[in-house]
């Protein structure tokens, strides 16, 4: 026999509770508006919004609510907040930098396994590779070959900040190459996190990068997509390899 539901005078049932509804806080209206300004092209990229104070009033809102509003935009990547006579906010062209944030604290406090960002980082290679075989130009192969030469001098633990720096913008010229902004923005959220595992591996002496590097450029050149695949994920395995042991290291001193 099903027990009925008890329910109390507004026909909702007892057992479960609900919490009160509460309204938006006052800055997160004050952003959603500014939000739909340039989602519906009333602000576009480069547009100034108006100070805080004439835009508080307008809003009937304190200027300490415009200016928190402000902020969590430009954390967004939303405004730019310039100082100086000609100072305020700005809309920026769009900055991928909290895209790579979020990727990072993932990865950083768990919510993300290394394991499924590496999987993850390779599908998305495979693509970028396939487009840039496809589109890439000559001014885009020059530009990766210069990396590697820059890459290929910087040899000491001492340059390991230069030599990572180049490591990622490698990985931007070649998304580049891709003639896709939206390949370009997610490659560079799932390289930048990189960093931090590059720099605690160092000068890897047991394996030319550079060579490696080399011949997958020229396989993109000849529009070999297959080979240049190949070459690609040789590396990858060696590196992503390399960041499971080094994980699973730390996890076991941890423990």
């Amino acid at each position: 026999m099903i027990q009925e539901q008890q329910t109390g005078h507004n026909g909702v049932d007892e057992n479960i509770r609900f919490k009160p509804v509460k309204t938006k806080r006052a800055f997160e209206e004050v952003c959603d508006q500014i939000r739909l300004a340039i989602l519906e092209g009333r602000l576009e990229a480069g547009d100034k919004l108006p100070a805080e104070r004439q835009l508080a009033e307008s809003l009937d809102v304190s200027r300490a609510t415009v200016r928190e509003a402000f902020r969590t935009l430009e954390i967004a990547g939303v405004l730019s907040l310039r100082k100086g006579v000609n100072g305020g906010a700005v809309v920026m062209q769009g900055d991928a930098r909290p895209i790579t944030q979020t990727i990072s604290d993932l990865l950083s406090l768990g919510g993300l396994s290394l394991s499924d960002y590496m999987e993850a980082r390779v599908c998305l290679q495979r693509e970028v590779i396939k487009l840039a075989c496809e589109r890439g130009e000559e001014a885009d192969f020059q530009a990766l070959e210069a990396n590697i030469d820059a890459t290929e001098k910087l040899t000491t633990v001492a340059q390991i900040e230069d030599r990572t720096a180049l490591t990622i913008e490698f990985y931007h010229l070649l998304a580049a190459a891709t003639k896709n902004q939206a390949m370009s923005i997610l490659m560079s959220a799932v390289t930048e996190p990189l960093g931090y595992y590059i720099k605690q591996i160092g000068v890897d002496r047991s394996w030319n990068v550079a060579e490696s590097r080399q011949r997958f450029v020229a396989h993109l050149r000849d529009r070999n997509a297959p080979e240049a695949e190949k070459e690609m994920m040789s590396h990858m395995e060696r590196l992503h390899s390399y960041m499971l042991q080094r994980a699973q290291e730390a996890a076991n001193n941890r423990g």
